[in-house]
């Protein structure tokens, strides 16, 4: 009796292991599936090796939030933190990270992060969710100081991101990945004038890579027909 009991369970216990492990298999294979057919379905005027294709989230940002106009000052902050964290990183990590740094930085508020102090900075220094840099915690904390300096001239920090090209977007339509430029005469015009202001690392690359995120810039690739 005791044997046909032991023979029953790992009988059991056989049958259960070869269902998970054909679970298991299964979901791998669907979870291969999809990759492929993301990859089978390239944003137009694209190759594979294209930043927003690399997977859904990406693509998704690429197509409902970036170069989309924002006209809120929390929201263009919040931009200019992400784009400044992500120099020398990638933006997947900062769309991952993206509630964190709301939560780290007390959702975008300008008077709470310019009065950040050594004990702050600590904290931020220790908060494994965020990039923990130095040089760009500093910068953001300045980069709120200035951006209320800012406000205090032209009412808002939209309404003097926007000023620079008199409240239009510019639409470039590119029609391939390689003709989107890195910086530009504008780019490097705002970027003087943030670093007037009192920003930190906002280089002419950085900021055309905000102005693009902000929507002043429509860089969304538009093939020829």
């Amino acid at each position: 009796m005791f044997l046909f009991a032991a023979k029953f369970c790992q009988n059991i216990f056989g049958a259960l292991c070869t269902n998970l492990r054909n679970l298991l298999m299964m979901a791998v294979a669907a979870k291969l599936h999809q990759e492929d057919d993301l990859m089978n379905d390239l944003l137009p005027g694209t190759t594979a090796d294209f930043w927003a294709n690399q997977n859904q989230e990406l693509r998704d940002y690429y197509l409902y939030d970036w170069g989309v106009p924002k006209h809120s000052d929390q929201q263009i902050f919040e931009l200019l933190v992400l784009e400044v964290f992500s120099s020398g990183l990638n933006w997947l990590m900062m769309l991952h990270k993206r509630a964190n740094f709301a939560r780290a930085f007390a959702n975008y508020d300008l008077h709470v992060i310019a009065a950040m102090g050594d004990a702050d900075f600590d904290r931020l220094m220790h908060d494994a969710s965020i990039v923990r840099n130095r040089m760009k915690i500093a910068a953001t904390i300045a980069n709120a100081k200035a951006v209320l300096q800012i406000k205090r001239e032209y009412g808002s920090f939209a309404a003097y991101v926007w000023s620079f090209t008199d409240g239009e977007q510019i639409v470039n339509r590119p029609t391939a990945a390689g003709q989107t430029p890195t910086q530009t005469e504008l780019s490097k015009r705002v970027a003087k004038d943030l670093k007037r202001h009192g920003c930190q690392f906002v280089g002419p690359v950085i900021t055309y890579n905000f102005l693009q995120a902000v929507g002043v810039i429509d860089d969304h690739i538009v093939p020829a027909s």
